[in-house]
């Protein structure tokens, strides 16, 4: 009865527990950001008889192409051996990307450094003995630059420079044309959202005038946004500890495993924290400080354009500004016949 109530703890414990949530994720643990019922709805306040609107319009674009940058290292006890063991891994590495689909024009390779490497030769006297630094190869660095238009091909790319012997992938690039089109979309969808505003204004019988304005552009990229994450894991307490002896349980671990005898109250055991595995990943802007989101939904990091419009306005209500256009009103001045002409000529 006791063990089926343990594992019957256990099974509310984890449905209660948030990391099990699917819709969660383990990155709550890694940060510390404000709880979303500690936010407040920020408030536009006139200043006397003034008021400011604001629209912050967020737009995701993909990118329209992607630039992959390796780093490729070559060492030797010659420069023309190194340069021909170089030339040769290069000389495959473009093979079989141009099999892929790589045009041979869009492979650009960058020459780093190349210098002497060293090492040491024990020198032995009579009364001393001292280690001398001499040369013992060369070693040549160099990047290579791979533009290609699909992102689903980046994998094939990396197996490729791996039958090479190249794994550092230093960044991918993403490339994107055409950003005064996309600043034009988003200056337009912040003039509908600043009207959209104005309406609630007009809508209570008061009356909006320009006086003055202010915007701004900004643009994020992929590489920008990514962050680190470590994988929340933690070890064995010494309250589950002794729970499972007490119910006789065998507790596997990550790099041992720990039989826990019941008859013997003293059976020793140890705790041992298996290490956190560390990644990154791609952490997009959050969408809930902005007023509108052209193309929310994408499955892929993508280049996120961001423009603000803020519009100052002078408020009144609409009766107050009809009289003031009243007064400001020119009078009309009516034509004098020649009867009237006349008539005054002779007064």
């Amino acid at each position: 009865m006791k063990k089926i109530l343990f594992y019957f703890g256990c099974l509310l414990l984890a449905y209660n527990n948030p990391a099990t949530s699917q819709s969660l994720g383990n990155y709550f643990y890694n940060t510390t950001e404000t709880a979303a019922s500690d936010f407040h709805i920020p408030v536009n306040y006139s200043q006397g008889n003034t008021i400011r609107l604001k629209a912050d319009i967020l737009m995701n674009v993909p990118a329209s192409s992607y630039t992959a940058i390796f780093s490729i290292s070559q060492s030797g006890q010659s420069v023309p051996l190194v340069d021909s063991l170089m030339s040769d891994r290069l000389r495959e590495i473009k093979r079989n990307l141009v099999r892929l689909g790589v045009e041979e024009k869009n492979i650009h390779v960058d020459a780093v450094s190349s210098v002497p490497i060293y090492s040491y030769v024990l020198e032995e006297k009579k009364f001393s003995k001292r280690a001398i630094e001499i040369p013992a190869g060369f070693e040549t660095k160099k990047n290579i630059h791979i533009l290609f238009n699909e992102h689903s091909i980046l994998d094939n790319i990396i197996s490729i420079m791996a039958l090479e012997d190249v794994y550092d992938l230093i960044k991918v690039e993403y490339n994107v044309g055409g950003s005064q089109a996309f600043y034009d979309e988003l200056r337009n969808a912040a003039l509908g959202v600043i009207q959209t505003k104005s309406k609630t204004y007009e809508a209570l019988n008061m009356h909006l005038d320009i006086v003055n304005l202010a915007d701004g552009f900004s643009c994020i990229y992929p590489m920008e946004r990514y962050k680190s994450f470590t994988a929340y894991n933690s070890g064995s307490t010494i309250y589950e500890v002794t729970a499972a002896r007490q119910n006789n349980i065998e507790i596997n671990g990550g790099r041992n495993t720990i039989n826990l005898d019941k008859s013997k109250s003293t059976t020793p055991y140890f705790l041992e924290n298996t290490a956190k595995k560390s990644s990154i990943f791609y952490d997009r802007i959050a969408y809930n400080q902005f007023d509108k989101i052209i193309n929310p939904d994408f499955e892929e990091p993508s280049i996120q354009y961001m423009y603000t419009l803020e519009v100052t306005f002078t408020v009144m209500k609409k009766t107050d500004h009809e009289r003031l256009q009243n007064l400001n009103k020119p009078e009309t001045l009516q034509p004098i016949d020649d009867k009237k002409r006349k008539r005054k000529r002779n007064q």
